[in-house]
């Protein structure tokens, strides 16, 4: 109910603006986190609310109900990046990266696609060779949500191009790393509030305490992420269809 109110009050009213302009709600997004919106499915211990599953979507599903733009981006906060390196991560990550996106204070984007590769994520070209302590990354990704609002981005590279899914690693990349920037794209067909961007990834030097998970192991990583990514998708999309009903069956009746 407490979800449902907000959507009314914040987001519903001014949606249209928002799609219209491109323009991403700093505002809204800030008041979602300081009432506990955001952080529902992360765990008490690392500033969220501790909840399970069911609310993970129901809440998915109300922000849909207002705004399919600001649902995508809390799918993946929450479900492509929080929720993977909670699974992932290692205490140190969980700490530095969570308390924050719990709040929405710090705002996360999930690398995976590419120009040259969509569905078919192992044909990434992006590479990560080692460098002592450190990987070097090169490559581009496209169409990545949230990707320049982004504090910190999981991106997926190579770091054994012969390898294909079994030469991938998985990163989490701070957005003031040198080499690494963003390009942001407009006049989407829809989710014009959401912030998309191009990831351009340019010698950024990542430490290795930055790996997510094992080396060689991110496209298990990655296929977790994009099953908690497509939960709250179709539950956003559930909320966005009982909106459409709705406005229909009002219409129909006026």
């Amino acid at each position: 109910k407490m979800v449902r109110d907000f959507v009314a009050k914040e987001i519903t009213p001014y949606a249209k603006d928002w799609d219209k302009e491109e323009k991403f709600p700093w505002d809204v997004w800030r008041k979602m986190g300081q009432v506990g919106i955001i952080g529902t499915a992360i765990p008490e211990e690392y500033g969220g609310g501790g909840m399970d599953n069911i609310t993970h979507a129901i809440v998915a599903e109300e922000i849909g109900y207002g705004c399919s733009s600001l649902r995508g981006t809390y799918s993946v906060q929450v479900s492509l990046v929080a929720k993977t390196i909670m699974a992932f991560g290692t205490e140190e990550q969980k700490q530095k990266y969570l308390p924050g996106m719990a709040t929405g204070e710090l705002i996360g984007c999930y690398g995976l696609t590419e120009p040259d590769s969509g569905s078919d994520a192992a044909s990434m070209t992006s590479t990560a060779e080692q460098d002592g302590d450190y990987y070097i990354l090169n490559g581009n990704k496209m169409w990545i949500t949230n990707a320049g609002i982004a504090d910190v981005a999981l991106v997926f590279a190579k770091t054994d191009k012969n390898a294909g899914a079994r030469g991938i690693t998985a990163f989490l990349v701070d957005k003031d790393t040198p080499g690494y920037s963003t390009q942001d794209i407009h006049e989407k067909l829809g989710l014009k509030a959401s912030n998309t961007a191009e990831i351009i990834l340019d010698n950024v030097r990542v430490p290795k305490e930055n790996i997510l998970g094992e080396i060689g192991r991110g496209f298990r990583v990655a296929l977790a992420a994009l099953d908690n990514g497509r939960y709250t998708v179709a539950a956003g999309c559930v909320g966005a269809a009982q909106a459409a009903l709705d406005t229909a069956k009002q219409y129909a009746k006026d």
